[in-house]
């Protein structure tokens, strides 16, 4: 514990020396009247910056009913986030990992993290839900998504059910792409690194009269580094986690028609459904389809109707002792209309309904299918309605019901309170309730005698509190939020019958509080930094949470004339471990991460535009920790698994056309 601690502070310090040169350049540079801010925009505005994931239309952020944060692209571009997984790292309140069912496929808002599948955060791109009806994974779109096409990533820490439906649950990620340009314009941009690492990534955007798109296209891979451990069996082996991925984004408009497209095809390592070395093929193969059609039109001064028509496939290959893999392919439909109204200046109403016809089709021959086809249709109807009152004062309440997939009718429910009485300062009070329905891996598997579904599952439930207080000007951001959830009906493995089966367990309640700030130290030298301390407590029989009581993140960056230097520290408190009669591998402890990121112009010094050619220098886990995270309590074996490699370096080059 001493050896942390130790460490803690010497990592602190070197922060505080690194930050050193960034911070007497400021100094002398505060004396010069005219400095030039080479940040795009100033703090304040970017909080002005209208945000669209909490209510469905434009709102400040300091005024959407949610718990938010906005990643600019300028952030996730300075700190040199390879990914969405890397990006999501990074931000307040959340833990990311992976199981050795699925690669890089967890991120877990404020400690709830019990298993492996991710089915209490909903992606979205542009509004519109990225999710998938049998296994209910996210990891193809953290790996896989081109950051390059994105403007921003809104974040909901929190429950967004009401407005998104099922896995809106802890929290919501709404990736916005860029807006389409009127003149032509061109990007590409390669990078290779540690582990034989490489990726390519080219971009376009432009506009042709009524016609217009940005569209990215990427590829990466790595040999991987060595994936060293005992299995389950308590048999020691090694392997490369070598990883390969293709992947297309696009957003189009033409009039008043979008579409947006997200394609994947990933080659991910994995040890299977089992965690041991016999396994015959260590691979998982999936490839990933989202494409959402949407017709938006006027039919009244204040009224605008809007319809969505949403495709979300999937085909899936997975591990298992057996020889033949696992395939599971799905096919999900998904139709919407959605009204907006502001009947008057002060009042907006959003309500809506959509239908959804989910569905799974024969997996390739040398395919094993554990779940038979099968044909659910849920639907939902929704309202929410926010009222100011004068310029300080914003009420919020909406619901939802919905039908799941298994027949159970349920209301849900949000109300809450903004308020900002003063210029810089602001309130807001919040409660929110969530579901999650099951995935048919839960509901409708069938594989005797290891597991079978269970049709007569419920959704699974959340209620949260949320009390925060912001101040906000020109150069400053600060929050402190204060949350509470209860989690009720959690969807648990039942030992009881014979298969084994899944059944609706108790409850599960995490409390805790989050610090987040943002500050403009000059124009030119930024710090960002967040603390989260949360409690969390099961009733027996539920999986506990594998995710650390604390997390401290602390970033700062200086932009120069040439280029700009950043600096991404993370603190991870030690993690929660669950009893296992296998204590084999290294017993994870709390980690200390450092990313260095430099970014150069070389236009400073050769006779090219600015921002014409971009170089870029990146060192991960720079003091070389060992990662290790817990297994989960479902399986109890090994301990532990390995989670990244050591210090790994990346170098690249992007050209602008």
């Amino acid at each position: 514990m001493r050896e942390g601690y130790n460490k803690f502070l010497i990592i602190t310090a070197l922060y505080i020396i690194l930050s050193i040169p960034l911070i007497v350049c400021p100094v002398f540079a505060q004396e010069k009247e005219n400095e030039p801010n080479l940040f795009k925009l100033s703090l304040e505005e970017l909080l002005q910056i209208e945000i669209t994931v909490a209510s469905k239309k434009k709102e400040p952020h300091t005024k959407a009913p949610a718990i938010v944060s906005v990643v600019s692209r300028e952030e996730f571009e300075i700190y040199g986030d390879r990914n969405l997984v890397q990006l999501m790292q990074r931000q307040p309140s959340v833990y990311t990992r992976h199981s050795f069912v699925f690669a890089d496929n967890l991120a877990g808002f404020r400690g709830n993290m019990a298993t492996h599948g991710e089915y209490h955060t909903l992606i979205l791109l542009n509004g519109r839900p990225i999710r998938e009806s049998a296994l209910g994974y996210n990891f193809p779109v953290y790996m896989g998504f081109p950051l390059d096409i994105l403007e921003s990533v809104e974040i909901i820490r929190g429950p967004g059910s009401v407005l998104y439906g099922s896995n809106a649950f802890t929290g919501v990620i709404n990736l916005k792409t860029k807006a389409i340009p009127d003149q032509k314009e061109l990007s590409m941009s390669a990078a290779v690194g540690s582990y034989r690492y490489y990726d390519a990534t080219v971009t376009g955007a432009g506009r042709s009269g009524d016609f217009g798109h940005v569209t990215s296209f990427k590829t990466f891979g790595t040999k991987g580094h060595k994936y060293r451990l005992y299995d389950g069996m308590g048999v020691y082996n090694s392997d490369n986690k070598n990883e390969e991925s293709i992947a297309a984004a696009t957003h189009i408009n033409y009039k008043d028609f979008k579409l947006d497209i997200f394609a994947a095809d990933i080659d991910a390592y994995s040890l299977g459904v089992l965690p041991f070395w016999s396994n015959p093929h260590r691979r998982s193969y999936v490839k990933r389809l989202f494409a959402n059609l949407g017709y938006r039109f006027p039919v009244h001064d204040w009224i605008d109707v809007e319809f969505n028509f949403t495709y979300n496939l999937q085909e899936d290959s997975l591990s298992s002792p057996a020889p033949d893999r696992i395939g599971t392919n799905t096919s999900d439909v998904l139709g919407e209309i959605t009204i907006f109204a502001h009947p008057t200046e002060n009042l907006n109403l959003v309500m809506g309904y959509l239908l959804e016809y989910r569905s799974n089709y024969q997996p390739d021959k040398n395919h094993f299918q554990s779940i038979p086809n099968y044909h659910h249709k849920p639907q939902s109807a929704y309202f929410q309605g926010d009222y100011k009152i004068g310029d300080a004062v914003k009420l919020i309440a909406g619901t939802q019901w919905q039908r799941s997939g298994q027949g159970v009718n349920d209301f849900i429910s949000r109300y809450g309170l903004v308020v900002t009485p003063f210029k810089n300062w602001g309130f807001k009070f919040l409660r929110g309730e969530a579901f999650r329905a099951p995935v048919a891996m839960e509901s409708d598997l069938f594989d005797p005698p290891i597991l079978t579904g269970n049709s007569n599952l419920k959704p699974e439930t959340i209620t949260t509190y949320d009390a925060q207080v912001f101040y906000h000007d020109d150069k400053t951001y600060v929050a402190f939020t204060y949350f509470t959830s209860l989690i009720d009906g959690l969807i648990i493995y039942d030992f009881g019958v014979a298969p084994p089966s899944y059944m609706n367990g108790g409850q599960h309640k995490y409390e805790g509080y989050e610090f987040e700030a943002k500050r403009y130290i000059t124009p030119n030298w930024q710090i960002i930094g967040s603390y989260m301390h949360q409690d969390n407590q099961a009733d027996q029989g539920l999986n506990p949470s594998v995710a650390p009581e604390q997390m401290i993140k602390l970033g700062t960056s200086y932009k120069l004339e040439w280029g700009t230097v950043s600096l991404f520290y993370m603190h991870f408190g030690k993690i929660p471990t669950t009893p296992s009669p296998l204590e084999v591998n290294p017993k994870p402890e709390s980690l200390n991460l450092v990313n260095l990121n430099v970014r150069i112009d070389p236009s400073h010094w050769f006779d090219i535009p600015k921002n014409r050619a971009i170089l870029t220098f990146k060192i991960e886990n720079l003091f070389n920790e060992k990662v290790y995270a817990p297994t989960f309590a479902y399986t109890g074996t090994p301990n532990s698994f390995p989670y990244g490699p050591g210090i790994t370096f990346y170098t690249g080059l992007r050209i602008n056309f």
